[in-house]
């Protein structure tokens, strides 16, 4: 339960900076606050769990439909991507390592740009199991009281 709730904070939270970053784009006058990001996150948890227990006969359909739109999507992107972006040998596009966001070091630019990809390869749940499976690693304290293991 706790991993489900962590996916969905953590997504929302995602989902809500995206949001935000796309009204700064468009407004160059908006101001980012923090808390406009947390009212985000709370509208966006309080739409899935309202989709998801009322509208819950419905997710087929909205399935089928975001399958459609997110592999067209993929082509609307991909293809422009391949045609138009600038070419580059092998060695350039794996051994060449900007710092675009002028942090204090390559290392440090290579962390925060590697945040992305751990939280969609990791899960923002991984911590939560990671808990789980640290319980069974921890010394029985109970064993001199309870010789017999049950508690």
């Amino acid at each position: 339960m706790t991993g489900w709730q962590a996916g969905l904070l953590g997504t929302s939270y995602v989902v809500g900076t995206i949001i935000q970053g796309l009204i700064v784009l468009n407004h160059p006058n908006y101001v980012f606050e923090r808390w406009h990001g947390t009212l985000l996150v709370w509208a966006i948890v309080s739409f899935c769990v309202i989709f998801n227990t009322i509208l819950a006969k419905r997710l087929p359909a909205v399935e089928g439909l975001v399958l459609i739109i997110h592999i067209m999507g993929l082509f609307a992107i991909i293809v422009p991507l391949w045609i138009l972006s600038p070419r580059a040998t092998g060695n350039e596009a794996l051994l060449t390592f900007t710092n675009g966001g002028q942090w204090p070091t390559f290392g440090i630019s290579a962390m925060i740009g590697l945040l992305t990809p751990m939280g969609s390869l990791c899960g923002f749940d991984c911590a939560v199991h990671m808990c789980q499976y640290s319980q069974n690693l921890l010394p029985d304290v109970d064993t001199d009281v309870n010789p017999s293991g049950r508690n």
